[in-house]
Formats: C-alpha cells, structure tokens, sequence
C-alpha cells in the first residue's frame, strides 16, 4: 500500500486549487484527509481471518470507488449541510470529497509489490493496478513501515506523485505561472532521471527480468529435485521428452487427495489457543495476554463433566486427558506465541505443517472420544486434531528446499527472490506429473513465508521454441541457449489460511452430530507466465518470469516422512505431546465407520499411543 503520509497529502494539496465558501477551508482539509486515508483500516480485518482476495479483506471494497461515493456523499451531509444540500456549492464539495476518497485506491493501483485494488467493488471483486506502476510498497513488515524502508517509500512518492500534483496545482491556481512551472517541471524529470540512474535499487519500483540459469541457489538446482521413484531413476530435462510423454495441458494431480485448514496463527494462540472462542475473543486474549488453566479450574472442570471442556484449546485437552492438571503443555505451547514473547514481524504460524499433513493423512472430520488416564471424557474436535496435526508435521524427517529461502527486504525482492521458472516445470512435470506425487510451495517472492500444496497444476506451451532473438540473457547463459519457448503455469493449492469455521459446520446426515463435513481441498489459483531458455538438446537450462507481475514462488520444499522426533516419540515443537497419541487421534477423526471413535488412555489405545 502507499503511505498514509501519501494519501494524506494528495487531498491537501489538491485543494490549494479548489475555492472553499463559507469559510470552510479548515473542516475541508480534515475531512478530505480523513476520506483519503480511512480505507487502510481493512488491515485490521486480518486479525479476524478476513484474507486480502476477500471482498472486505485488504484493498478491497474499502477501496472501491462505490464505497467512495457513499463516503463522500455521508461526509458531505454529517460536515457541509451549512452550504445548503443539494446546493451547487454543497455538490462541489462532495466532488471534491469523493475525488479525495477515491485517490486512495487510485493510488494503491499505481504500486507494484502488493495486490491489486478492488475499485468497482461489489459490482466484481476483481483486484486491478494501473498499466504503468509508478510506486513501490514499503517492503516487509512494521520494521520497515517505520525504518528506513518506509522513508524510502515516501521518497518515492514525494518524487513521483506529490511534486507532479503540486506543479499542476500551482498553474491551475495562478495559470500566468506557465513558464515558470516548465522549468521547474523540466528540473523535475533531470531529478527523477538522474535517481533512476543513479540509485535504481531505491527509485525503481521493479527491476528488468533477464533469462538467468538454473542451477544457482536462488534459482534452485533440478539435481536436488528427488527421482529415485522416476523412470529409470532419472529427472526428465528435455523438452522434446516431456512433450512425448504428454505433460502440457494436461491436469497433473497426485495420487492421494488433500485437504485445506486454518494455519493456525500464533496470533490466536497456536495449538494453544481457544478456536473455538471465535475470532474476536482471540484478538482480546491475544492483545492483553492470557494464561493457562489453574489446577483448580482443571479439577472442577473434571469433576462435572463441564461442557466447557470441548471448547478448550488442544493442548488444554491434552493435558486434563494425561491427567497434568499443572497444565505444562498448553503453558509450552503458549510460550511460543505472541501472548508470551514480542510480537514477530509477520502473522506467522504453521502454515508449511498444515499443508504438510494435508498430504500426508486422510482429513479429520470426527469428534473422537479420548478416555483419560483417570476416565474422564475428552471430546476432540475436527478442528483440534488439525491443529495438532500442523504441530507435529511442522519439522518434518525430510524437508529439502528447491530455490532460496527469501531473506531479502526490498522494492522488488521478486526480482532475486523468485525461483527460476524452468525449475518450478521441472518440478511439476516430474514430481506431480510422472511420480504422482507432490510438494509445498511459498507463494510469496519476499521475506514472509505462506505455504501450500499443490493440489493440481496445468503448464501451457504458448507456441513453438523460437529463436532467442534480443531476449535479454546472463552472459554466463548466453551462449548454451539456442531457443526460447513461453509457458503458461496455473497451480491450484490447497488453501492454508482458512477460517476455523470453515471445518466447524455439522454434518446433516450425522445423528449424534460427531460428524463435520469435510473442507476438502479449498482452492487458491495461482499463475504465471514464463519464458524459458533451451539448449541445442531442448535441455530446460534457464528461464525468467513475464506476466504481471513477472514473479515466481519463493522456493518449493519436498517433504517427506514423517514428524521428527525428539526423546523417542515427542514433538519437538512441543515435547510434552507424543507424537502416537498424534497419529492415532488423526486416524480415528479420519475413520468412517458408524461408531464414535474412541482412544483409552487407560489402556494405551490398545497399545497404540504409549
């Protein structure tokens, strides 16, 4: 997004041109500011799982110029009814208004780094950016907003929008100052040529893609991609062989069906975390902090059955289950959150551990009656197994990266980010295609991380290899690349950032209602478009992304195995828990006979969860 400061001036000194009546110009400048910077409190819709390509998440009907009519027309009525309503001068204003509301999207559509703007919300939710973008996005997190970045950020923005709009002002104010401003209009574009050259990395929103080679640690290495379980134990790196064995425009898919969930944030309190409370009681908890059951609260809870019990947070029920009334699991869990530690710079969580489980087991759907050490009755739900299972899965046995992780903080961080296009086709083409099976994937070219896995993938040849003609390419690659072919990528993932509610809907068909209906895979589709680089053997040997923006994923990660372990059979992330209670707890949520589930702490699960 742009800054606030931005938005804020854009109004003020607009109005320099505009004539105020009835002595105005004060109240004018404050609600025209008000308009133009109110539509970035849709960030706070994240803190209520609302994500940036929903209708109300960020950039979205805030944004829109509908929302900047209604906002200008009830501005005009609270504020200016002194001019008469209806009055031409009362419209004039109200123009004015909605002409300083709608600067904010029209803004936000000139940047690059983020998402597009919703500007004709609710009529479609399309997210939109200007043909040419002009400004960068303050990089990373409040860090950056705050640092350096940020003031880099207004830099931009001071130099691209405010001094152009101010010399417009100043000829629409006094149009004698003509000649004057076309000097000082020409020493503005020598400073804006000069700063591009001079400081690209600071003044450049985004950066020339060149077609660079596969092989590097950015661009990740098709060696480290697995094989073993490929034809012959070998990757297929040709063009020509992929082609034969009739990879492009087909569905490529694994073997075994996944599943979406929550990630469940840190901010609401991992594991830890009462989901159940929804969405608004976590923010509070998490705001002003929150601690563990008392061991008086345990017993009493025990000692009645309390219904409260199947609202409480996993680790919470782990621990009355085990008998720890001392609560030390959820008091581990929770020191890892931001209720107990300071508040880390992204909403982060397990996003990479939920989609992990995803593929690695059947989707819990059951609530499963555990029986206590002491035969009290725990009811888990759907929602509480999966929380575990992202627990356990979070550090898997094998997890090996493909390309770079993302520690760069920068303008266009897509730009030395992103991995190299003909790695991500290989990867699809021979692990989801050949093997069946598949990987997770970091959507975001920057130093914050969302994970998810592919579902499906579907890569395009845009015509026949053509000669590389004056395609930009590193030197190093030049001379191997004899042709250039154009792809078309469109992954659907399993969405990762689901709201627990989503998993919380009762099955009709359930009579006892123990039964949810399973989320199934929820799809987000992502796609890109890449140029890729071929030797005289049709060998994919290098690459870059085009389209808009000309990103790729940050990295791919192949994980295999199970949950590490650590002191035998304990999750590392929260050793209290044993990974077999784990498991076992999954398969039953996941069983579909008629019988409600049930593990017996009493007796080991019949010797499955010692």
């Amino acid at each position: 997004m742009a800054s606030l400061l931005a938005h804020a001036a854009v109004p003020l000194i607009a109005r320099q041109a505009f004539p105020v009546p009835g002595g105005l110009e004060r109240r004018l400048a404050v609600v025209a500011v008000l308009c133009a910077c109110w539509p970035d409190l849709d960030l706070l819709t994240l803190a209520f799982e609302i994500r940036p390509n929903e209708l109300l998440g960020h950039r979205g009907l805030s944004h829109s110029l509908f929302t900047a009519a209604v906002v200008a027309l009830v501005a005009g009525v609270v504020g200016f009814r002194k001019l008469g309503l209806g009055s031409r001068p009362w419209w004039r204003v109200v123009a004015f208004l909605f002409g300083a509301a709608a600067s904010h999207g029209l803004l936000d559509a000139l940047t690059t780094g983020d998402i597009g703007v919703a500007l004709f919300a609710p009529l479609e939710n399309g997210r939109h950016l200007a043909p040419f973008k002009l400004l960068p996005v303050c990089p990373g997190g409040m860090n950056e907003y705050f640092g350096a970045w940020g003031m880099w950020t207004l830099a931009n923005e001071v130099l691209y929008v405010l001094i152009p709009l101010a010399l417009v002002v100043s000829v629409l104010r006094d149009p004698e100052l003509k000649r004057r401003m076309a000097m000082t209009a020409g020493a503005w574009l020598a400073g804006v040529v000069l700063l591009r050259t001079a400081m690209p990395e600071y003044f450049t929103p985004s950066v020339a893609r060149i077609i660079k080679p596969v092989g590097t640690t950015e661009a990740g290495n098709p060696k480290d991609i697995p094989h073993d379980d490929l034809p012959d134990g070998k990757l297929v790196t040709r063009l020509s062989e992929l082609r034969a064995r009739g990879l492009f425009d087909t569905t490529l898919a694994p073997a075994n069906p996944m599943w979406s969930s929550s990630f469940f944030p840190a901010w609401f309190g991992g594991e830890g975390g009462r989901w159940a409370d929804g969405a608004p009681r976590l923010v509070w908890r998490t705001l002003f902090g929150f601690q563990a059951p008392t061991e008086e609260q345990g017993k009493a809870w025990l000692a009645s059955s309390d219904p409260r019990i199947f609202t409480l947070a996993p680790t919470e029920k782990i621990d009355l289950a085990f008998g720890r009334l001392g609560f030390p699991t959820t008091r581990q869990s929770l020191a890892g959150t931001h209720n107990r530690k300071p508040m880390p710079r992204y909403w982060n969580g397990r996003c990479n551990g939920i989609a992990t489980a995803s593929m690695a087991t059947p989707e819990p759907f059951r609530v499963v009656d555990v029986i206590g050490v002491d035969g009290s009755h725990i009811r888990f739900h759907p929602n509480d197994v999966k929380s575990l299972l992202a627990l356990a899965y979070d550090e898997p046995k094998t997890r090996l990266p493909i390309g770079d992780v993302c520690d760069e903080v920068k303008f266009d961080a897509g730009a030395t980010c992103s991995m190299n296009p003909a790695v991500l086709v290989l990867a699809l083409l021979n692990r989801l295609g050949i093997a069946k099976d598949t990987f997770l994937i970091d959507a975001l070219p920057t130093i914050a991380k969302q994970y998810y896995a592919v579902a499906s993938a579907r890569v395009h040849l845009r015509g026949e290899p053509h000669p590389k003609g004056s395609t930009p390419i590193d030197a190093a690659l030049a001379p191997r690349v004899v042709s250039l072919v154009d792809v078309d990528m469109e992954l659907t993932l399993s969405s990762t950032t689901l709201a627990y509610a989503r998993a919380n809907v009762k099955d009709p068909a359930s009579a006892d209602g123990t039964r949810y209906q399973k989320v199934g895979v929820v799809p987000v589709v992502m796609k890109y478009e890449a140029t890729l680089a071929l030797d005289a053997d049709s060998e994919l040997i290098g690459g870059r992304w085009t389209g808009e923006p000309a990103d790729g994923p940050d990295d791919v990660l192949i994980v295999q195995g199970g949950p590490k372990l650590v002191k035998g059979d304990r999750l590392p992330a929260a050793d209290e828990i044993p990974w077999p209670f784990v498991r076992e707890l999954a398969k039953a949520s996941a069983d579909e006979t008629s019988a409600l589930p049930t593990l017996d702490l009493r007796t080991q699960c019949d010797g499955k969860c010692q």
